[in-house]
Order: C-alpha cells, then sequence, then structure tokens
C-alpha cells in the first residue's frame, strides 16, 4: 500500500489537499473508507483510497495488514505531529503545510504595519480568525480581563462585518490601532 502523509500548521492548505486526494479517487471510482482499516478486499475490485485523520488510530496490528493490502493511505494530520508517528509509518510521500512566518511574528507582535503586510498575501478573514485565535489562547493559558474584553470586541467586530455595518479590514485596523498595538 503507498502511503501518504499530510500535515501541518495550514490546515487550511492541508485539508484542501485531502479533499483533492477524495476528489480525484471519485473520478477514478475508487472505493473510499473513513477512518478504519479493514483487510475485506472490495467487492467489485476496484482500488481503495484509505483516510485515517487520527494516526493514533494506527497500531502494530495496522501497520502490518497495510503492508499487505493494495491501494493507497492517506493520514491527515491537523497541525504538528511526532516525529514517532512518521517514523513508524514509513511513508512513501509526506507532505507539510507551514503557515507563513509572516503570520508567527505578527501574531506574537500585533502592528498595523504587520497587519498591512500581511494583507498583501492572506485575506482579512483568515488574518482576523488568527488574531480571534491567538487571542483565545491567550485566554486559556491567562485568563485576564482584558483579553476577555479583547475577544469580546472581536466578536463584536465579527458580527457587525458578517450583517454588513462594518468594513472588516477597516474595522481590523482601528482594533489592532487601539486595542493591540
Amino acid at each position: 500500500m503507498k502511503i501518504i502523509v499530510l500535515h501541518g500548521t495550514d490546515t487550511e492548505k492541508s485539508y484542501a489537499r485531502l479533499t483533492k486526494f477524495i476528489t480525484v479517487a471519485k473520478k477514478r471510482g475508487w472505493e473510499i473508507v473513513n477512518d478504519k482499516i479493514e483487510d475485506t478486499p472490495s467487492l467489485f475490485g476496484t482500488e481503495k483510497l484509505i483516510i485515517i485523520r487520527d494516526y493514533k488510530l494506527i497500531g502494530k496490528k495496522e501497520l502490518n495488514l497495510i503492508k499487505k493490502l493494495p491501494g493507497t493511505l492517506v493520514v491527515y494530520i491537523a497541525g504538528s505531529h511526532p516525529a514517532s508517528a512518521l517514523k513508524m509509518l514509513n511513508p512513501d510521500k509526506t507532505e507539510k503545510y507551514e503557515l507563513p512566518i509572516l503570520l508567527w511574528k505578527f501574531l506574537d507582535n500585533m502592528t498595523i504595519k504587520g497587519f498591512h503586510e500581511l494583507l498583501k498575501t492572506n485575506a482579512v478573514e483568515y488574518i482576523f480568525a488568527m488574531i480571534a485565535w491567538k487571542l483565545k489562547k491567550r485566554y486559556q493559558t491567562n485568563p485576564t480581563p482584558g483579553v476577555g474584553l479583547l475577544i469580546s470586541e472581536l466578536a463584536e467586530i465579527d458580527v457587525k462585518s458578517k450583517t454588513s455595518k462594518v468594513d472588516l479590514k477597516l474595522a481590523l485596523d482601528l482594533f489592532i490601532l487601539k486595542r493591540l498595538s
């Protein structure tokens, strides 16, 4: 069996790649099996695409079974993975999708200049989601009223932008300028 691993911090791109694998398999008439490894052959002798979304489901028994089966196994890992998991799987192909370094630098030090640099290569909605994610993580590790207020303000911006009462880019500009810089 051919083993392909998709992983990395850019889950949007890695998931899009997984979707592409599924689309191609459907066009080819392959049988698609989700989150289980079974040794039963296909009823119609078609090729199998097995998709595992949790690499922890693959134990020694499954690993031995994988080696004997025909078809393709795609292991999708949302986010980072332990190197031991890759070594255990011994994949034929590994595709890693990482978020750009510029985004991480911006999330560590949110400035207007960094925001406008990111806008050149990323959608404003994506940047908004990443700011919200960063503030949520900060609140989970250190729940302070100040961070809670920032999250509430972001939620208000989100609602207003979705109801067309405010432009998301301008609202984020103002939010970063007033609250985060």
